[in-house]
């Protein structure tokens, strides 16, 4: 299969780890510093699973004529350039394309499909994993805890995704495909939107919140409004969900905190505040779903960043 990576930061290169024996199959789409780098050097991943390897594509490019068509489009980049991506690159999607969004969030195949006029077939998918870019074209990927999910939310079947899926599960990558991909997108967005939430709005690392019982309820507040999002998407089966972050929460060390909270700290002009929290509560708008807990820290925080 064509298969092309577009952004190839932490997460774009970790699946690219994943893939590696198909490496000359595989394009990088990739501009500037990035796209003369991989050229001349190739991406060099570390990863304490899928090991460490020096992957030279059959393409870096930035230019949609020079790729064409493709059969497989992984989008890796950061939510906020999601939507320019999606329009730069939509020549290189053909009607049976499979489309691979994994950015943070419940929203993204959505948003995606509209960006893409409809074209392709835009899958639910989400990856976790540890990753960092150590310097261009070199990233680290380190822990345990690495996985892809893709399936699709309506359970239709797509013999392409369940090839995609063997690749990366036959290149070490632990990858499953249409297991109640809803629900698993949801309960990493509970994870990532909930923790963040705190830490906005309480301003704080995680130890002032864990040793402050009204801060706590707070934060239960907030899993609580996802949890009702959750259920009124159609989602089932995470009635424990809020007890099971509360508690993770609590194990965390004091100074822990999130990637967003970081970039909101350091005043980062694009942050992914919009697309994890201002996107969740347009979603309760739209379904008529009361989230409180989570207004209350959207309302508060917008002119954070």
């Amino acid at each position: 299969m064509k298969i092309a990576i577009l952004g190839l930061g932490a997460v774009g290169a970790t699946v690219a780890g994943g893939l590696r024996k198909y490496e000359k199959d595989l394009i990088f789409i990739a501009r500037e510093e990035t796209k003369q780098v991989l050229q001349e050097k190739g991406l060099y991943l570390e990863s304490d699973i899928l090991g460490s390897h020096k992957i030279c594509p059959g393409l870096v490019t930035d230019d949609p004529k020079e790729i064409g068509v493709v059969d497989v489009l992984f989008l890796c980049s950061k939510s906020y350039g999601l939507e320019a991506a999606c329009k730069k690159y939509a020549d290189i999607v053909g009607e049976d394309t499979l489309v691979v969004p994994l950015q943070n969030g419940i929203t993204a195949s959505r948003a995606v499909s509209r960006w893409l006029d409809g074209k392709g077939v835009v899958s639910d998918s989400y990856i976790y994993c540890f990753s960092n870019i150590v310097e261009t074209g070199h990233v680290f990927n380190g822990g345990k805890l690495l996985r892809i999910g893709i399936g699709f939310a309506h359970g239709k079947d797509n013999e392409k995704a369940r090839k995609l899926v063997a690749m990366l599960n036959e290149g070490g990558l632990p990858s499953t495909y249409g297991q109640d991909i809803m629900k698993e997108l949801w309960e990493k967005y509970a994870m990532m939107c909930g923790n963040s939430c705190g830490f906005i709005y309480f301003d704080c690392q995680a130890g002032k919140i864990q040793e402050d019982k009204e801060k706590m309820e707070f934060l239960r507040g907030i899993f609580e409004d996802i949890l009702r999002l959750a259920k009124a998407s159609g989602v089932t089966g995470m009635d424990d969900m809020p007890q099971r972050n509360m508690e993770g929460f609590l194990k965390f060390p004091p100074e822990t905190i999130t990637s967003l909270y970081r970039d909101m700290l350091e005043g980062k002009e694009e942050t992914e505040f919009e697309w994890l929290v201002g996107n969740g509560c347009r979603l309760a708008k739209e379904l008529e779903v009361s989230v409180p807990f989570m207004q209350k820290v959207y309302e508060g925080k917008t002119g954070m960043q």
